[in-house]
Order: structure tokens, then sequence, then C-alpha cells
């Protein structure tokens, strides 16, 4: 059974994807680090206020972090299959050659 695959193809969604892992790190970046319970005024729940935007803060940066790494592991798996698939290639190829020459 022959497998047909368009290299082109596969090609360009591994540097469309390459591209796009960069973009959620850049996101998890602009989120603040920390939250100061004085951005939401002196009112006596300003601190607990504070505290859970740090909590989702950190949250997000760990999801935006584990995003970008999976997009770049998808990236990784796609450019190492087509190598693999061209060294396969290569070596049927003069395997062919060496048997009919």
């Amino acid at each position: 059974m022959a497998v047909n695959y368009n290299s082109a193809d596969i090609e360009q969604a591994r540097s469309t994807i390459g591209a796009e892992a960069g973009k959620f790190g850049a996101v998890g970046d602009a989120v603040p680090a920390s939250v100061d319970g004085g951005m939401f005024g002196t009112l006596g729940n300003s601190g607990a206020v504070a505290q859970a935007a740090n909590a989702l803060c950190a949250a997000l940066h760990g999801e935006y972090g584990a995003a970008e790494n999976l997009v770049g592991a998808i990236e990784r798996t796609l450019d190492a299959t087509m190598s693999n698939t061209h060294d396969t290639e290569t070596g049927n190829q003069q395997s062919i050659n060496k048997v009919t020459a």
C-alpha cells in the first residue's frame, strides 16, 4: 500500500505552528507576575481580591507556558517526522540503486 503525503503542506504546517508557539509565551509574559492589593483600593477586601488576582495570574502563566511547550512539541514532532521520512526515502532509494546497479 503506497503512502502519499505532501511534504510542502507538512512543512507549511510545521512553520505555521512554530510561529504560533511564541505567541502563547508572549501572551503569558503580558500577565503581571503579582498584583498589589493597593490597586483595588483601601477597602478591607482589597487584600483578598489581590490574592485572587495573583492566583489567577499564576494560573495563566502556567497555562500559557504549557500551551507554548505543547505547540512547540508539535512543531518539533512534525520536523522529526519529515526528517525521518526523508532519511528513510533516501535509504530506500540508495538500496534500490544498489540492487539495480
